[in-house]
């Protein structure tokens, strides 16, 4: 598989692989799958919300858009998100739930009261900054190298950049998650991925087996037991995982596991080389 390199080449296949190879490869994996899934775990209206890969990519348009625009006719407004993407009826849908919870707001213009530009809040904000940083942290700890996620957290226009950096994230067919079809189809179920994330972690990374319990898996992820049931039964029958003792106690198939640790190895390398064109863009010519 190949990716975006750090100008928007193509990422030689081994580079991202190269961080398996670090002794403390399975701890920072553990690590990632745990603090991606943490700030979701047990906040049912956000999970249940942000679970959906519907919501979560209005955000992100809603995001880019804001954090891009130049000038006011490339702010977000409802009509140019929904201009952006498929099912008009949908996103305005989302867009008023993001506005009920306060997680976006909306500025009139000043000119003409009738435009009302959305603005992400806080919420989404510094839960984007913190899930960026982490994904640079882990590149740091696994190319022993400096990183910028401890910059990003203060530094307002590199996180800005940033996020201008991942403008090629909007397109589905561009993310790491993408070439790994197993894992992505996770992604197409409701907190599908969180529950498989949370197997990862809990397993040491497929390394040992797992006791499940579907109604404490069904409280940390929002959903209900039968959701829970229905998606580790399927993904037993794609080979995913393996059940024994009852169905009380499951193991993560290699294969998958694989799976999942490319992922990672792409996504981290994808981000930090967005971070790294940021901070190119930002120095002094």
């Amino acid at each position: 598989m190949n990716r975006s390199s750090d100008d928007g080449g193509i990422l030689p296949d081994d580079r991202p692989m190269r961080l398996r190879r670090h002794p403390s490869f399975v701890p920072v994996l553990v690590e990632f799958c745990d603090r991606l899934i943490a700030p979701l775990r047990g906040q049912r209206l956000m999970i249940k919300l942000f679970g959906q890969r519907a919501p979560t990519e209005i955000a992100a348009h809603i995001v880019m858009m804001h954090m891009s625009a130049r000038k006011p006719v490339e702010r977000p407004t409802l009509t140019r998100l929904q201009m952006r993407l498929p099912g008009p009826r949908q996103t305005a849908a989302f867009v008023a739930v993001l506005r009920g919870l306060s997680l976006v707001t909306v500025e009139r213009d000043p000119e003409d009261a009738r435009i009302r530009y959305l603005v992400p809040g806080p919420v989404i904000l510094e839960g984007l900054r913190g899930w960026l940083a982490m994904h640079l942290d882990c590149h740091a700890r696994l190319t022993q190298s400096d990183g910028l996620s401890l910059r990003l957290q203060d530094d307002a226009a590199l996180f800005a950049e940033t996020i201008r950096q991942c403008a090629g994230w909007l397109c589905r067919d561009n993310r790491p998650l993408t070439g790994f079809p197993d894992l992505a189809w996770t992604d197409e179920h409701d907190s599908g991925i969180h529950l498989a994330l949370t197997l990862v972690a809990r397993s040491a990374a497929g390394r040992e087996g797992v006791e499940i319990s579907t109604a404490e898996l069904a409280t940390s992820l929002g959903v209900s037991r039968s959701h829970i049931r229905n998606l580790l039964a399927t993904m037993e029958g794609r080979g995913l995982l393996r059940f024994g003792d009852g169905r009380r106690h499951l193991t993560l198939t290699p294969g998958f596991v694989a799976s999942v640790e490319a992922w990672f190895c792409h996504q981290v390398c994808w981000l930090a080389a967005a971070a790294a064109r940021a901070d190119r863009a930002l120095r002094p010519a």
